[in-house]
C-alpha cells in the first residue's frame, strides 16, 4: 500500500471511513417510510410536497431515476438544444455583460452616471428610454410625467452625443429599450457613429424593438401593427447588412412577469411573441437563419432560485425547437438572453432586504446562463437609484464574477437531478401554454381576446393569496416587519422642470428638415434618416414621417404592473399616517396569562402577526386573575386586546375575562391567540370577537381591525 493511500489505513486506533462501504444504499420506499415516521401521522404529501404557481409540484428529494427519459440531456454545453448553455466554453473567455440600467431623465445626468459606473465595473450601457421617446414623441408633444420619466429623454442627435460622450462604440456594448421608436433611434445612433467616423458594423448589443411587449404593457400603440412590423423589417434588413452583432428585435417578458405571471406563463409568452416576429421577418423575405439571429430575449429573474435557473435552460431548449421547426440551423437556434431582476417581489418597507433578493436572482441568472444582466438597485421602486444603491447592485455582479468564481465553471447546474427534472417540467408546461396561444391564432390574437391577461391575473391573485396566508413570504412585509425602520428619504424628480428644460434644449438644437421624401424603400432608409438627423431632424419628426397614421391602431387590455407587497404597504402607510396624526401607532394590548413560559409562544406569534398591519403592541407581564387582566386591558387605551396563554388555561379564563371586559368596555375587540376548537361556541357566546392561528389570513385580519378602529 502506498503512503498516500489512506482508504484502509489506520490513524491512531481508528480507520478512515469509506462511507459508501459503511452504509448500505437506501431505496426511495425505505426513505419515505422513515420520513413518514418522523412526521408522526401528518400527511406526507401535505408536508413534504411543494406546489408552485407554475402548477409544478416539487418533490422533497430527487433521484437518478428522475433523469430517465429526459431528451435534453443528450447535449453538451454549446450544443443543440443549448440546455447547458449557449456556448461550449461558458463564461471562461467571455463572462456575461454587466449591463446596468441608468434610468436618468436628461442626457447630462445619464452621461455622468455612465462615466462613473463604466470606470467601476460596468461593461455595457443599458439605455432605458423615457415614455415620450419610446412613444415617438419629442418633449414638447408629451405630457408632464412622460418626459424624463422612467428613463432617458432623447430627441436629437445632440442629445445622443451628450448622453454617450466619451463612450467608445467599438469597446462598449449598447442595449437600448426603444419601445416603438426603434427606427428613428437607429437613425440617431448611425448619425452618432458617422460623426465619429465609425461604421455601424462596430456596434454590439441590441435595440430591443418589441411592439407586442409595448402593446401588452400599455394596452395600445401609437401606430398600426402593420406599420410597426414594417419598421421591424427595415431594422432587421439594415442590421443584417451593416451591424451583424447588433440585434434589432427584442422580446421582453417584463410586462408579463411584472403583472404576476408564473415562470411558465412568462416563458410561453416569450416563445409566442418570438414566433410572431420570426414569421413577420420571414414573410418579408428574410431567411430563417437571419431572422432568428435578429432576435434577442429579456427575461425577468424571480425569487424561486431553482425555478428561474430551470426557466432559462428550458427557454433555450424550446426556442431551438421553434427555430428548427422553421428550418433554421444550429447557430440560428442559439438564444441570446438578457436577465433583469424582477419587480414583483420588491418592497418599499425594509428596502434593504431587496439587496438580498436581487443577489439570489442574479445568481439564478448566472447559473441559468444569461449573456448580459441588470441587477436592480434596492431602492428602484421608490426613487431613481442613488450612487450608493447603483454601486451595491453593480458590485453584486462583480462579486459573482470575481469572488465567487462563477466564471470558472461551465454549466454548474448540469447533472443536478432536481434541476434537470425541473427543466423538463418547465419546458413541457411552457410548451403546452405556447400551443394554446398558437391555437388562438398567435400572440396578437391572444392579447386581443384577453386570454393571456385573464390567465396571468388568475395566477397573480393566487400568488397574492399565498402571501396573505403566509404560505409564501416577503421578509419585512408579511413576515418579521421592522416597525422601527427609518424610511428612505424619497427623492422624486421634478418632471415639470425636466420637461421645460428638455423642451428648451430640443428647440435650440432642432432644425426644420424636409424628410417626407426620405421614407419609402427599405434600401438605404436608415442611412437617409441618419443624414436627416445629422441636419437637425428630431426623433419625433422622423417618427411622424415614417408613419402615415393609416391603419387601425391596436388596443388591448393592458397588463398591470403590480407588486405582491402593495396591499400590505397600504396598511402600513395607513398606520404610519395614524401615528403621525396621533403621536402613537394603532394600539393593541396583549392580555398575557400566567408566567412567561405559558404565554410567550403565542404572544410572540401575535406580535409578529399584527405588526404586519403596523399595530403598536403593548404586552402585559402575565396576569394571574381575571380582575387584574380586565383592569390592565382598560388602562392600556387600546381598542383591541389579544388573549395569549395555553389551551388549558383558556377554558376557565376566556369566558370569565370576555364577560367582564365586555361589561365594562363593550366596544373593545377581544381576540384569542390560538384555535379554540370545540370551545369556539362557548367563547363566542361569552363575548370573544375573533381568534387567530397559523391558518389565519394575515392581511384580512389586520385590515379588519385597522378598519374597526378607523385607521383605514
Amino acid at each position: 500500500m502506498s503512503n498516500t493511500d489512506t482508504t484502509n489505513s489506520s490513524v491512531g486506533d481508528q480507520k478512515a471511513l469509506n462511507l459508501l462501504e459503511e452504509f448500505a444504499p437506501v431505496d426511495y420506499a425505505t426513505w419515505k417510510e422513515a420520513a413518514e415516521k418522523l412526521l408522526k401521522g401528518a400527511p406526507f404529501d401535505k408536508k413534504m410536497l411543494t406546489p408552485t404557481p407554475e402548477g409544478i409540484t416539487l418533490q422533497p428529494i430527487y433521484r437518478q431515476e428522475d433523469m430517465e427519459g429526459l431528451e435534453h440531456l443528450e447535449s453538451f454545453p454549446g450544443e443543440f438544444n443549448f440546455s447547458r448553455g449557449a456556448t461550449d466554453e461558458g463564461y471562461l473567455q467571455n463572462p456575461w455583460k454587466i449591463s446596468q440600467e441608468l434610468p436618468y431623465g436628461t442626457p447630462e445626468e445619464f452621461n455622468a452616471a455612465a462615466m462613473n459606473d463604466m470606470q467601476r465595473g460596468q461593461d455595457a450601457l443599458n439605455l432605458l428610454l423615457d415614455i415620450a421617446t419610446q412613444s415617438g414623441q419629442d418633449p414638447a408633444e408629451a405630457a408632464v410625467g412622460e418626459v424624463g420619466a422612467c428613463g432617458l429623454s432623447i430627441a436629437t442627435l445632440g442629445d445622443l452625443q451628450t448622453a454617450l460622450k466619451n463612450v467608445v462604440p467599438d469597446a462598449v456594448g449598447l442595449n437600448l429599450q426603444t419601445g416603438v421608436s426603434g427606427l428613428p433611434l437607429m437613425a440617431l445612433l448611425v448619425a452618432w457613429l458617422k460623426e465619429q467616423g465609425k461604421e455601424a458594423k462596430c456596434l454590439s448589443g441590441s435595440l430591443n424593438f418589441d411592439p407586442l411587449g409595448v402593446l401588452a404593457r400599455s394596452g395600445s400603440l401609437p401606430v398600426s401593427l402593420d406599420e410597426a412590423f414594417a419598421d421591424m423589417v427595415a431594422l432587421a434588413k439594415y442590421c443584417l447588412a451593416n451591424a451583424p452583432d447588433f440585434k434589432p428585435v427584442g422580446v421582453s417578458t417584463l410586462p408579463y412577469a411584472n403583472a404576476g405571471a408564473s415562470a411558465v406563463e412568462e416563458l410561453a409568452s416569450a416563445l409566442a411573441t418570438g414566433t410572431v416576429y420570426l414569421r413577420k421577418l420571414m414573410d418579408a423575405g428574410i431567411e430563417i437563419d437571419d431572422a432568428a439571429k435578429c432576435i434577442g430575449f429579456e427575461f425577468s429573474l424571480g425569487s424561486n432560485f431553482f425555478m428561474e435557473v430551470s426557466k432559462l435552460r428550458a427557454a433555450r431548449i424550446l426556442w431551438s425547437k421553434i427555430v428548427s421547426a422553421f428550418g433554421g440551423g444550429r447557430d440560428a437556434a442559439r438564444m441570446t438572453i438578457h436577465g433583469r431582476t424582477g419587480l414583483w417581489n420588491k418592497t418599499v418597507h425594509d428596502p434593504y432586504v431587496n439587496m438580498l433578493r436581487t443577489t439570489t436572482e442574479a445568481l439564478s441568472g448566472v447559473v441559468g446562463g444569461v449573456q448580459s444582466m441588470h441587477v436592480g438597485a434596492f431602492d428602484e421602486i421608490i426613487q431613481p437609484p442613488s450612487t450608493f444603491s447603483r454601486r451595491i447592485a453593480r458590485n453584486t455582479q462583480i462579486m459573482l464574477q470575481e469572488e465567487c468564481e462563477l466564471r470558472a465553471v461551465i454549466d454548474p447546474a448540469g447533472g443536478s437531478w432536481f434541476i434537470e427534472n425541473l427543466t423538463d417540467q418547465v419546458a413541457k408546461s411552457s410548451w403546452s401554454i405556447f400551443q394554446e396561444i398558437e391555437k388562438e391564432g398567435c400572440m396578437v390574437a391572444a392579447l386581443e381576446k384577453g386570454s393571456i391577461q385573464e390567465r396571468i391575473a388568475k395566477t397573480n391573485a393566487g400568488r397574492i393569496k399565498l402571501l396573505t396566508q403566509r404560505r409564501a413570504n416577503l421578509v419585512g412585509t408579511n413576515l418579521y416587519p421592522n416597525l422601527k425602520e427609518k424610511p428612505l428619504t424619497e427623492e422624486k424628480p421634478d418632471f415639470s422642470g425636466v420637461k421645460i428644460k428638455r423642451v428648451e434644449a430640443v428647440k435650440a438644437a432642432a432644425k426644420d428638415v424636409d424628410i417626407s421624401s426620405l421614407t419609402g424603400s427599405d434600401e438605404g432608409l436608415v442611412d437617409r434618416l441618419a443624414a436627416a438627423a445629422s441636419k437637425g431632424a428630431t426623433l419625433g419628426a422622423i417618427f411622424k414621417a415614417l408613419h402615415s397614421g393609416k391603419g387601425d391602431k391596436p388596443a388591448v387590455t393592458a397588463l398591470p404592473s403590480v407588486r405582491g407587497a402593495e396591499i400590505f404597504e397600504a396598511m402600513r402607510d395607513a398606520a404610519d399616517a395614524y401615528t403621525k396624526a396621533n403621536g402613537h401607532g394603532p394600539k393593541m394590548f396583549l392580555t398575557t396569562m400566567g408566567p412567561l413560559r405559558k404565554h410567550k409562544l403565542r404572544a410572540d406569534f401575535t406580535r409578529g402577526f399584527f405588526e404586519v398591519g403596523g399595530f403598536d403592541i403593548e404586552a402585559a407581564d402575565g396576569y394571574d386573575s381575571v380582575e387584574d387582566a380586565v383592569a390592565g386591558a382598560k388602562a392600556s387605551g387600546a381598542k383591541v386586546t389579544v388573549i395569549c396563554g395555553t389551551d388549558d388555561g383558556y377554558v376557565e379564563f376566556v369566558p370569565a375575562f370576555c364577560k367582564a371586559l365586555k361589561a365594562e368596555a363593550p366596544d373593545m375587540k377581544i381576540v384569542l391567540a390560538g384555535y379554540p376548537g370545540d370551545n369556539e361556541k362557548a367563547y363566542m357566546e361569552a363575548g370573544l370577537d375573533d381568534y387567530i392561528f397559523i391558518k389565519s389570513n394575515v392581511y384580512e385580519v389586520n385590515k379588519k381591525y385597522l378598519e374597526a378602529i378607523d385607521v383605514m
